[in-house]
């Protein structure tokens, strides 16, 4: 465990670590330290007013929309990033930005018996205990493409309403949309002299070492890094497209803060992408993705799924290899008089070790095909439900069913067994007993 955390750590600061000739771009490009919120102001502000959108607050929230839902003993803070702790941030540590953030602003509420629910950057939470988060991929995919929040916050004032969070709010998700020829043959063109295109607006540029990610993970990339989406606009799905033109690379496409991905071992990249968001889930959200740290993370990842095996075991040796192992014994017949008696029983022994490896070596591979196809089955049961747990199971199932073309050993088989056989247990557990989506305690 610990060499694989080390392997880990190792990879994704090599994948981050920017050449010299692109150390000069990203002293220039560098993205300015989100503004501090001003704690007295706000609190101020929202004496009078239901929400407050602090200066340099990047979420969007139909306000409109919550307005509509809020009670008068509940309030909205939109407030700005929260930005990196120690020499770099506004806080040296998260104790500091606790006593003069997180407190000041828990005990103004709590002194008026107020629900106040407060967005730091894109995280949306409230002095309840309670955070949210987007429920699947369509919603994750607005939420950190279009920095739309909407969702989030209507769930914490259902919340603290004591109402349904189960239920959709009144908002639209964007539209997704395929480019047109066009707009694809602009990107093609850029990505053919240029593997690396940050778009006009977009604040946090890509300045990775692609030829350091190529020598440590093998993946050539081809980056289009995109602003935000506009709420309310369409956003267009490149990675597709833009993976027919370069069939050898892995395509990355972000905007904002959403990541899409396209290439080679598909299953791999989009869990590796989702595993990614997974993970950190509410650290970005608050202080600002590092679109660098994002792509390490999720190339690290579908490196590790490719050509790690952690399920491995030492393959059983085969009747050649056994021989080729006594053959100093059987080279001259004098040893074989000598030895022969505790040879004999020795490689009859390695013999039947072999073939009892064989065995249940057929009858793991067996119980664990048996269990994905299972697993595969119950998936498609569940194939129009957005839950997190199902996207989990479907995890589960593509992990499962990649180990089992590895796995030579029924050790190894055992263990692909046990990971399709859980995924459909937590699937039927959960999909017995739902939780509301989003809604973390």
């Amino acid at each position: 465990m610990v060499t694989a955390l080390t392997w880990a750590l190792l990879l994704i600061g090599a994948l981050l670590t920017p050449d010299p000739a692109l150390a000069q771009r990203a002293e220039d490009s560098a993205a300015p330290l989100p503004p501090k919120l001003d704690v007295e102001a706000a609190l101020a502000a929202l004496e009078t007013e239901q929400i407050y959108r602090a200066p340099g607050a990047v979420a969007y929230l139909d306000e409109e929309l919550i307005r509509a839902e809020l009670t008068d003993d509940m309030r909205v803070l939109v407030a700005p990033f929260t930005g990196p702790y120690g020499a770099e941030g506004h806080y040296a540590n998260s104790e500091e930005y606790r006593a003069q953030v997180f407190r000041p602003l828990r005990d103004w509420a709590e002194d008026r018996g107020l629900v106040l629910i407060r967005v730091e950057g894109l995280l949306a939470s409230s002095n309840k205990g309670v955070s949210a988060v987007a429920s699947d991929l369509d919603g994750l995919r607005r939420h950190l493409g279009q920095y739309d929040v909407t969702s989030s916050v209507w769930t914490l004032v259902q919340h603290a309403k004591g109402s349904d969070t189960d239920a959709e709010p009144p908002h639209p998700m964007p539209e997704w949309v395929d480019p047109t020829p066009q707009q694809t043959a602009e990107l093609v063109e850029r990505l053919r002299r240029d593997r690396v295109y940050n778009a006009p607006g977009r604040e946090d540029p890509f300045q990775g070492s692609l030829d350091l990610i190529r020598e440590s993970t093998g993946f050539t990339l081809r980056v289009v890094a995109f602003p935000p989406v506009e709420p309310g606009e369409p956003m267009v799905d490149y990675a597709p497209a833009l993976a027919e033109h370069f069939p050898d690379d892995v395509i990355l496409v972000a905007y904002g803060d959403w990541l899409e991905i396209a290439g080679p071992h598909p299953v791999a990249l989009s869990s590796a992408r989702n595993y990614a968001y997974g993970r950190y889930q509410q650290g970005p959200y608050r202080a600002g993705m590092v679109l660098d740290d994002r792509i390490g993370t999720v190339l690290s990842r579908a490196d590790e799924l490719l050509t790690q095996h952690p399920f491995g075991r030492p393959q059983p040796k085969t009747v050649e290899q056994l021989i080729t192992e006594l053959a100093p014994w059987l080279l001259g017949g004098s040893a074989l008089v000598l030895g022969g008696v505790p040879l004999a029983r020795e490689f009859g022994r390695r013999i039947r070790s072999a073939r009892t490896e064989r065995e249940a070596f057929r009858y793991a591979k067996a119980r664990a095909f048996a269990a994905i196809a299972e697993l595969g089955e119950e998936l498609l049961a569940h194939r129009d439900d957005p839950a997190p747990y199902v996207a989990a199971a479907a995890e589960r199932h593509a992990a499962a069913s990649a180990l089992f073309e590895q796995a030579t050993t029924s050790a190894a088989m055992k263990e692909v067994h046990d990971i399709a056989d859980k995924g459909s247990r937590s699937l039927r557990k959960r999909a017995q007993h739902p939780t509301g989506p989003g809604t973390r305690t």
